[in-house]
């Protein structure tokens, strides 16, 4: 069973206003907006509540600050929100997540971790909403991804909760 969880800053992002500004002189003046997450896509036990895993990992501040930062998941079984949202999710290649796992499971208790991967993710927004698909692949050519090291994939932006809330709420709101 896989869990996406998310960890957006909530401070201003200098990293992402840069990336807005670098599109804009490559061409992509349509572009109003971006966000940049941390993603870190757990690999846990069959039958682990995505709550009890995203609660837990908000107690590891070795990658999670509450002072500056929002940990979100995906919502399990949530429709796809309309119109769609997209986002990218950058990867590396060759990156050893081993040590970190293994800090989680020994020193944060999170037993029902198999493995993990990290990514960036990247929402591009425009005046009418998200960026299209094709919009993101370009980015992702252009400045996002650094092909010799890493691999994207362009996906719909799932229904998260927010560390605490209750999934009800994240169908009404449609996050």
């Amino acid at each position: 069973m896989r869990i996406d969880v998310a960890i957006d800053s909530i401070i201003p992002d200098n990293t992402a206003f840069t990336v807005l500004t670098s599109l804009h002189h490559l061409g992509y003046t349509e572009l109003t907006k971006v966000e940049r997450s941390e993603h870190i896509l757990l690999k846990v036990l069959d039958g682990t509540r995505a709550d009890k895993i995203a609660s837990e990992l908000s107690h590891a501040e070795v990658i999670f600050n509450p002072n500056k930062h929002r940990l979100s998941y995906a919502a399990e079984n949530a429709p796809d929100v309309e119109p769609a949202q997209f986002e990218a999710l950058v990867r590396d290649r060759d990156e050893n997540n081993r040590p970190l796992q293994d800090l989680l499971v020994t020193t944060f208790g999170m037993t029902a971790l198999l493995g993990l991967e990290r990514a960036t993710g990247w929402r591009l927004y425009e005046a009418k909403g998200s960026a299209a698909h094709d919009r993101l692949e370009w980015a992702c050519a252009a400045l996002l991804c650094n092909p010799v090291s890493q691999r994207f994939e362009i996906r719909r932006r799932p229904v998260s909760l927010q560390v605490g809330e209750p999934a009800a709420s994240a169908a009404k709101s449609g996050k």
